[in-house]
């Protein structure tokens, strides 16, 4: 887009996070989730001693940029003095050498299990049960604004247990890596199947799984002709345990992290397709693999060091479920009930002829919601439709990956505390595993280079998935070409054999999801949506990184 400048949020790089957000995001959440980011990140890292304060987080154009806050930044007194900047790194020193000794992971862990998720979840389905439809505008503008707090106060929680998620499973690969000499990213599969959430069949939907395999008439309505609607709505009627999974889940964001983004209830062929791909699904193959991969390892490990790599192991698998929970139980349910509300304020407004469409109130911000249920005359309906278009138009054309200066390699870790230089590997490590991409497109016309992110070979037609709707074309044996992949991919993958991704590293949802349903994956390769014809037979080799186009269709 040629209008679209680019202004730099501050000084130093700012990366975009193309991870989780790769396009122009709503208003609202560019609100919401800067505070909560914040709050987070400063509680995740005084937890852990890291050397940084925070991770800022700047919208420009709609696209989320990141940059971490070091410790010796100039404060609102000016740089800290040399005592100053020795004192701090002696105090964080001490926090995180405590933390290795204490292993905070596993308190956290527990208010997390006994406190933090019971209450979310508590929350988020009496929000769920709301009558939107019943409440009065005033009423309706008191929960809008509620649900708008909701989706910052999640983001603080999600990121509050970053350091928990992400430490002990770096420490241990990065300490397996040491002790064999193996390459880090195999050992991922250590980990597969110890995030249950995830799963084809997670936990909230194994005893509606179990009942639906014992039932035939059940899955004959399953695998029959009737509508998405009518089949999920008779599984809901026939067995309960189908029910119960639906009211705490329907309100989640199905799908990426924005308001755009249906939820999983307003989608009954995704409840239908999620249903089938878990009766067929093998779960304990997952824990399997994970179990050899140990096996492996422990035989390389010299003697000295096996009884800390059980422990390193013990402690990483202990927390690797945190990685999911903390955004699912979360923000992902906290903004999919933000995005119903903004529905039912499109209801009235498109009813009273006030927009042009009832969708266009998810690219409202919070004071026009005032506006708008007060009778003000701002924005007006082609105002929101044009901010509509625009955001749709600025994510297709997409975002530089970084503002302001070249990036940098990271200072190096000489002379600092054996327990800071830990916590900061273990982070940096982990945290790019999900970030991280290849610096720069790679290969030729004929194959492109990413990052392996599941071994294995697979030869089949690619088929992109640029959106949501675009999974509906999926078919037995396709190759899916897609700029990321989220939990809503999981109802279509036991029909894919590889998957090929823009964006993301080897600790992405693609390259966990190829490990433990055994198919290959290519991560990170940051445009091969655009390099791949649709339809093209390519050749995914998971181990090499590797994509080659090996015939493209005639026109």
């Amino acid at each position: 887009m040629d209008d679209v400048t680019w202004p730099v949020p501050g000084p130093g790089t700012w990366m975009q996070d193309r991870a989780h957000l790769p396009v122009s995001t709503t208003l609202l959440l560019q609100e919401a989730f800067p505070g909560g980011f914040d709050v987070g990140f400063r509680s995740t890292f005084e937890r852990y001693g890291a050397l940084f304060d925070t991770m800022q987080q700047a919208f420009v154009n709609g696209f989320p940029f990141m940059q971490p806050l070091p410790f010796d930044a100039p404060g609102p007194d000016g740089p800290k003095t040399p005592e100053q900047l020795g004192a701090e790194i002696g105090r964080r020193a001490q926090v995180s050498a405590a933390a290795f000794e204490n292993k905070v992971w596993r308190e956290q862990l527990r208010h997390w299990d006994e406190v933090k998720k019971p209450a979310a979840i508590a929350r988020h389905r009496e929000m769920a049960a709301v009558d939107l439809a019943a409440l009065d505008d005033e009423a309706l503008r008191q929960e809008l604004h509620a649900r708008i707090a909701r989706v910052s106060e999640m983001m603080g929680q999600h990121h509050e247990h970053n350091g928990s998620a992400l430490v002990p499973v770096g420490n241990f690969v990065l300490h397996a890596a040491q002790w064999t000499g193996m390459p880090p990213v195999p050992m991922f599969i250590v980990f597969d199947g110890w995030s249950p959430v995830t799963s084809v069949v997670p936990p909230e939907l194994e005893a509606g799984v179990t009942a639906l395999r014992a039932d035939a008439e059940a899955l004959e309505l399953l695998h029959g002709d009737g509508s998405d609607a009518d089949v999920v709505a008779a599984l809901r009627s026939r067995i309960p345990a189908i029910d119960d999974w639906l009211a705490g889940v329907s309100f989640r964001i199905a799908a990426g992290f924005d308001l755009t983004n249906p939820t999983i209830g307003e989608r009954p062929d995704l409840i239908r397709g999620r249903l089938r791909s878990a009766v067929e699904h093998e779960q304990e193959n997952s824990l399997a693999r994970a179990e050899e991969m140990a096996d492996q390892l422990r035989a390389a490990v010299p003697a000295e060091h096996r009884d800390e790599f059980e422990s390193l192991l013990t402690e990483a698998r202990l927390v690797y479920r945190l990685r999911d929970e903390r955004g699912i139980y979360s923000d992902s349910a906290a903004t999919g009930l933000l995005r119903l509300a903004l529905i039912e304020l499109g209801r009235r407004m498109a009813e009273r002829g006030r927009i042009n469409f009832m969708y266009d109130t998810l690219d409202v911000t919070s004071a026009e919601i005032d506006s708008l249920l007060t009778g003000g005359a701002a924005p007006t309906a082609d105002e929101l439709s044009a901010r509509v278009a625009r955001r749709k138009a600025l994510s297709a054309a997409g975002a530089p990956p970084f503002l302001g200066d070249p990036p940098q390699p990271p200072p190096p870790m000489d002379g600092l505390p054996p327990s800071i230089i830990r916590v900061m590997s273990a982070l940096g490590f982990t945290i790019q595993g999900v970030l991280g991409e290849a610096e720069a497109p790679a290969g030729d016309e004929q194959m492109i280079i990413g990052i392996g992110g599941s071994s294995g070979t697979y030869e089949g037609p690619a088929r992109l998935v640029r959106n949501f709707d675009d999974l509906w074309h999926v078919q037995e044996g396709d190759v899916l070409v897609t700029p990321a992949t989220g939990e809503s991919f999981n109802a279509f993958l036991h029909l894919v054999g590889a998957i090929v991704t823009d964006h993301g590293s080897f600790a992405s949802h693609a390259a966990i999801m190829g490990r433990e349903m055994g198919f290959p994956t290519v991560v990170g390769s940051v445009n091969a949506t655009s390099r791949i014809p649709a339809g093209a037979i390519v050749r995914v080799d998971g181990e090499a990184g590797s994509v080659t186009i090996v015939s493209v269709p005639e026109e």
